[in-house]
Formats: structure tokens, C-alpha cells, sequence
């Protein structure tokens, strides 16, 4: 906890920053100005029970995040093939990552200057109301409605990554940030999970009620063990009202903002899929949605608010700030491309029935974890830089290699969707912590892990986009060619008029689908489906090679990342639990007496 003093001093530099940008002294991003400040900023309280108490709560809500993150595009061809079939299915995703990458910055922003409390226990009941919405589905609209919510509600628990930072010793944030994403093997165990519960029910929607109990633990866990600084805290020194800071946040910045990037995620998610690339539908919702977002980076550099929603004194931090978020948005969009295109490729090409549907789902998840683990060992092995660099350059090799993955050699295709998860893992956890150093004022945590987390899911959106487009695009036109191939080498009867019926089952690849085929033959069948999975791996060959640009692209913006001054590691806790701050300001009462 900060005393009153500290919260002065750390007001007046704040209000310096917006007052005089053109001072020197005040804006330096030099390391020495965030030390000096990391040096005076809160309290040395150590690692309390309430801490370790809220921690697991930040670990609980990143499990609960990742419920809904995990599960839907793990079995998402099943929910389509009961649902559907509808060609918007891919947006129970889309939608996730389109309403978490606005949450999070909102809910970051809100909750540095209102208290994180309340965000984070209104974003887990939005997750309780997305799985009840989801878990009673009956049309692939609801669903995205569920996915939409979904990702909502995630935005605001997503902000933990920030939070957990500031609720321990600044000693222990990389360990505590590696532990941390560790935790999620819960959640990661879910992809298989569901699988089985699928073999043993052919019942999508249990693992949605699962998610349902979930959810409300977490909100209760949430309600009795997180107590982070309260709004009286936040402004014990500024005396601001609720009702002021209220009416001087940046709405018209707030209305930009969610309406550029509804905008362009809309336009690039429709084109070459609802509507035509060339058409206006999808053409003017993304020039729109990029002009809005380059106009709310002008105004909120230029523009006169009191609360900005987007801090120009972070930007203004380019190789503390932008630089982690730029590596962190490529990675992402390495990750959540393959959270979405390995599912349906390991399911189509390698596994053979839904146990071994939800091992394959696992891989990913698995990288995750052991990613966690590693990143325990950043403090002590340093370099950060190097770390960041190297990983971008594994993961890009590895996206690479993918494009050469064959239908009979699952073990590599295993290991290289392995490595990416695990360097992306790498990427956004030393980064998240860069960030967390790299700032000058830690009252800005979790707007800056909110944008970095927005950077991230906002590529990770346009990139499943794109790459569910490549993909599906050069898939439907391999599709004919590939079943005409196999079914005419067999030299069969096979009625050439059935033909067209026999392409329209094999990409449904449902087994009636293919009994209403007339004059089906097991072997006819067999020669459609090797055909629709020779098409579907063309088309994730063309995903993977275009995926190579990204990471090229992050391997020279790490290049200019510093790495971490270990002075930066002290004993200071940036916000205490209320309960701990009351019991410090009572021993210091004691002794003063």
C-alpha cells in the first residue's frame, strides 16, 4: 500500500505527465525514472496468506476464461453438424476473440480509475449467462450470441493477468506470472475431456454445463477472497468523486473504440465467406473500422480528456510498451490462428474417434502449460530480449514446417503445434511482465495489460479470420478435384450424376450424409474421404506459409525490446488486499504509539 504521501506524489506525477508532455524530465522512459518508482510505490508487506489467497482467484479467473476460450472450438464441427450445417459457424469463435480484445482495454482502463473488484465479479457472471445461453442452443445464432458473451465476460477476467502483478511482491511477479499460467491445466484438460464426454453421451452440451459450475465457483471464490484496493483507496489522495471521474472518462473515445473494431473484425471476417472480398459489404465495414481507429489514435493524442481511454503516456513508451505489445499481438495471432485451425485438421486428418480427438486437442494446451512452467526461470536466466527473440523465431520455424505436414506422420505435426504453443507462451508471458516493469506509473497496470491484451486478441480475431478464409477458400476449391480423383481411380461404377451429392457429403463427413448418397459403395466412401482430407490439408498448407509474414515481423520488433534491470525486482507490492493495508495501518498506529 502506498501512503498518503506516495499517493500524492504519484497524482502530481501523473498530472505532470499531461500538464507539460514537453518536459523532458517529466516524460523519460529511462529505466532509472521506472526504478525510482517501483522503489516508491507501495509497501513491503511480503507474500501474505490474502495475497497467495487472491492470486489463486487470478488463476481461477484465467481458468474460467479459458472454459470458454478451449471447449467451443474443440468441438465445434459437432456443434455445426447438429446445428447447422451454416457457413457463420466459425463465428462462435470470431466473436470471443472480437468481444474479449474490447473488454479488456475497457475493463482495465475502468478498473484502474473505479477499483478492480466489481469487473471482475460483473465479467463472471456475464460467463455464467454465455454458458447458460450456449448450453441450451438451439441454433448456430445462439451459439455465436454465447460466443459473443463469452468473450465479454472474458475481457474483464483477462485483465488477472495484470492484477496478479500488482497484488505480489514486484520480487515475485515472474515466478507468480509463470504459476499462473501453469494453473490453466484445468481448463487445457477440457478439449479432452469434452471428447469423452461426447463418446460416452454424443452430448455437446454437457461440457457447456460443466462450464456452467465452473463459473459460479469462481464468482463465489472471487466474492470472499479478492479485495484489491477499494475506490475510497484508489483516491484517498485526490478526493475525486465517483459522479466526476464518471463525467470526465472518455466516452466519445469508449464509442471509437468498440466501433473500429467491431467494424474491421465484421468486414474481414465476411469476406470470402458470407460475401465476396471485392463486394462493398465487406470492403467498407473494414476502410471504416480503420479510418475510426486511426482517428481515435489522433484524438486521444491530441484531444483534451481527463480520463483517456488510450493514455498517450504509454505510447509515448515505445520499447518498454509497444514494442512487448507488438510481439505479443504477432504471437498472438500465430496462437489463436492454430487454436482454431489444428482442432479441425488434427480431428479430420489424424484422430480416429473422440478420445483421440480430444488428445489431439490437448497439444496446444499442453504447450501452454509447460510454457508456464519455463517462464518460472526467466528472473534468473534474464535476457528477456533474447528470450522473446529466440521464441518468435522457434514458433516461425515452426508455422513453417506445418505447411509441409503430411497426412501420415501425425508425430510431427504433434511436435511442431507443441512448440508453437509453448513459444507463444514464452512471448506473452515475459512480455506481460515487461510491460507491468516497463510502465512509469503503476496505476496505469491494467489499462497497459488491458492493451496489450487487446493487441493480442485483436490480431488473434484477424488472424483466425484470414486464416480460416485461406483455408476454407482453397479447401472448397480442391474439394471437387480431389474426390473426382480418388473415386475415378478406383475404376468403379460409380454413377457420375451422384457425383455432386458425393462432394456435398464428404465435406460433411457425417455418415449419413453419405448413406443418402445414391450408389454409395465402402469404398467409394473411403476414396471421398481421403479426398476431403487431401483438399482440407492443401488449404491448411496455404495458412501456414502465409502466417510466415507475422512472425518475421515479430522477430525484428523484439530486437528492440530491453530487457528487465533485476533492480526492478523489489519487495514493494503494489496493491495490497484491503485487509492487509488495514492491518498495516494498525501495526503503524501501534508502534506510532
Amino acid at each position: 500500500m502506498a501512503d498518503a504521501t506516495s499517493d500524492k506524489i504519484e497524482t502530481a506525477h501523473i498530472d505532470a505527465v499531461e500538464r507539460a508532455s514537453s518536459d523532458d524530465e517529466v516524460i523519460s522512459n529511462s529505466d532509472e525514472k521506472i526504478i525510482r518508482q517501483l522503489e516508491t510505490t507501495g509497501e513491503e508487506i511480503g507474500m501474505t496468506w490474502r495475497t497467495i489467497l487472491a492470486a489463486v482467484g487470478m488463476g481461477m479467473c484465467y481458468n474460467a476464461y479459458l472454459f470458454t476460450l478451449l471447449i467451443p472450438p474443440s468441438i465445434l464441427s459437432y456443434i455445426n453438424a447438429e446445428l447447422g450445417p451454416d457457413p457463420r459457424y466459425t463465428w462462435i469463435t470470431i466473436s470471443w476473440n472480437l468481444g474479449g480484445a474490447i473488454f479488456v482495454t475497457v475493463g482495465g482502463r475502468l478498473s484502474d480509475i473505479f477499483g478492480r473488484r466489481y469487473f471482475f465479479l460483473c465479467g463472471s457472471v456475464i460467463l455464467i449467462i454465455g454458458s447458460i445461453v450456449s448450453a441450451t442452443g438451439q441454433s448456430i445464432n445462439q451459439m455465436i450470441a454465447g460466443g459473443a458473451l463469452f468473450g465479454a465476460g472474458s475481457g474483464f477476467l483477462e485483465m488477472s493477468f495484470g492484477a496478479v502483478q500488482e497484488i505480489v511482491p514486484n520480487e515475485w511477479r515472474m515466478t507468480t506470472i509463470g504459476l499462473f499460467d501453469a494453473s490453466s491445466v484445468i481448463a487445457q484438460l477440457m478439449p479432452l475431456i469434452s471428447w469423452a464426454i461426447i463418446k460416452n453421451t454424443s452430448n455437446w452440451r454437457i461440457p457447456y454445463y460443466i462450464m456452467i459450475g465452473f463459473q459460479c465457483f469462481n464468482l463465489v471464490y472471487l466474492f470472499i477472497f479478492y479485495h484489491p484496493p477499494t475506490f475510497e483507496t484508489k483516491h484517498s489522495a485526490d478526493r475525486k468523486s465517483k459522479r466526476e471521474l464518471f463525467m470526465g472518462f472518455d466516452w466519445l473515445g469508449l464509442f471509437l473504440f468498440i466501433a473500429g473494431c467491431t467494424l474491421f473484425i465484421c468486414g474481414v471476417s465476411w469476406g470470402g465467406t458470407l460475401h465476396p472480398w471485392t463486394s462493398a459489404t465487406s470492403i467498407a465495414p473494414i476502410v471504416i473500422g480503420f479510418f475510426t481507429l486511426v482517428g481515435l489514435g489522433l484524438y486521444e493524442a491530441y484531444g483534451k480528456v481527463n480520463e483517456p481511454l488510450l493514455p498517450p503516456r504509454l505510447f509515448n513508451q515505445i520499447r518498454h510498451f509497444l514494442m512487448p505489445m507488438i510481439c505479443m499481438a504477432i504471437t498472438g495471432m500465430q496462437y489463436y490462428s492454430n487454436a482454431t485451425l489444428w482442432p479441425r485438421l488434427s480431428q479430420l486428418l489424424y484422430a480416429g474417434d473422440e478420445i483421440s480427438k480430444g488428445l489431439y486437442s490437448e497439444v496446444l494446451p499442453l504447450g501452454s502449460v509447460i510454457g508456464g512452467i519455463v517462464i518460472t526461470g526467466s528472473k534468473r536466466l534474464g535476457h528477456q530480449r533474447w528470450q522473446i527473440f529466440g521464441a518468435i523465431a522457434l514458433q516461425t520455424a515452426c508455422v513453417g514446417a506445418m505447411s509441409t505436414a503430411t497426412l501420415h506422420n501425425p508425430v510431427k505435426s504433434i511436435i511442431l503445434t507443441f512448440f508453437i504453443s509453448l513459444c507463444t507462451s514464452l512471448v506473452i508471458l515475459n512480455s506481460l511482465v515487461l510491460i507491468g516493469f516497463g510502465i512509469i506509473y503503476q496505476t496505469d497496470i491494467g489499462t497497459a495489460a488491458g492493451l496489450a491484451g487487446t493487441a493480442r486478441l485483436l490480431a488473434g480475431a484477424v488472424a483466425t479470420a484470414i486464416f480460416s478464409n485461406v483455408t476454407n477458400n482453397k479447401y472448397a476449391n480442391s474439394l471437387a478435384a480431389a474426390v473426382t480423383k480418388n473415386v475415378s481411380a478406383l475404376g468403379s461404377s460409380f454413377p457420375s450424376s451422384s457425383l455432386t451429392a458425393l462432394i456435398a457429403a464428404a465435406k460433411l463427413g457425417t455418415p449419413a450424409a453419405y448413406e443418402a448418397v445414391p450408389g454409395i459403395t465402402p469404398q467409394v466412401q473411403a476414396a471421398a474421404a481421403l479426398g476431403n482430407k487431401e483438399a482440407y490439408l492443401t488449404g491448411a498448407h496455404l495458412s501456414y506459409e502465409v502466417a510466415l509474414a507475422f512472425g518475421l515481423c515479430g522477430c525484428i520488433a523484439a530486437l528492440f525490446i530491453p530487457s528487465i534491470d533485476g533492480r526492478k525486482y523489489t519487495k514493494k507490492t503494489v496493491a495490497l488486499q484491503e485487509a492487509d493495508r488495514k492491518a498495516l495501518e494498525t501495526h503503524e498506529k501501534e508502534v506510532s504509539a
